[in-house]
């Protein structure tokens, strides 16, 4: 599934009316959630920052193929991807804790928290992307997390739950320090995930075996 990325060479305006334009896609999918309204309300005090973008192997591989959508996510998704070139991504984890191709198919970014780029103390709402075929060590963090797919589709594990394949629409809540783990098989996955609670601007820390 090839996906056209919208041309770099865009004027300052042009982009923030595309990032507006995810940010609201992006509410639009929260307040169609029960779940997503449940787990934390929709900030209300986001400011924009224009960054820098930061590019990263992986984003190759998000606009080649996304992953399938739904009638519902499709708004969303398309909106992330025109987003996707502008955006300044992270890959937080080593090569010694995930492995090189791991790297290579991987990023995520902020697209509202305290180093989003629309800034907020009161959440953090972030795009993750992984190719098809990754496996996303255990993992845990302070915050309290939910996962909503957009597209494609990941197994999903986490301490102390039975394993589960979710596709679009389809959430995961993952507690306090719970590790968690994912794994992608013939499909890569694009997920919005939301974080609540202490530790907000802090990282995630791989899980001691």
């Amino acid at each position: 599934m090839q996906i056209d990325a919208p041309s770099p060479l865009l004027d300052a305006g042009d982009v923030r009316a595309l990032f507006d334009a995810a940010l609201a896609a992006a509410r639009d999918w929260h307040g169609a959630s029960p779940v997503q309204r449940e787990f934390a309300p929709w900030p209300e005090d986001l400011t924009y920052v224009s960054r820098e973008p930061v590019q990263v192997p992986g984003l190759a591989h998000l606009v080649n193929d996304p992953g399938a959508a739904s009638e519902a996510s499709q708004a969303l998704r398309d909106a992330i991807l025109a987003i996707a070139p502008f955006v300044e991504w992270r890959l937080t984890y080593s090569e010694d804790e995930v492995g090189a191709d791991f790297l290579q198919r991987f990023g995520w970014f902020e697209l509202a928290g305290p180093e989003g780029h629309f800034v907020t103390n009161s959440a953090r709402i972030t795009v993750g992307f992984w190719g098809a075929n990754l496996f996303y060590p255990r993992h845990q963090h302070e915050p309290e997390e939910l996962y909503t797919i957009v597209s494609g589709a990941g197994l999903f594990h986490a301490d102390g739950e039975d394993d589960c394949m979710l596709g679009p629409g389809a959430t995961r809540l993952h507690g306090v320090n719970q590790p968690h783990a994912m794994t992608t098989t013939d499909a890569p996955i694009l997920t919005l995930v939301y974080w609540r609670g202490a530790g907000l601007a802090d990282p995630p820390r791989m899980t001691a075996a």
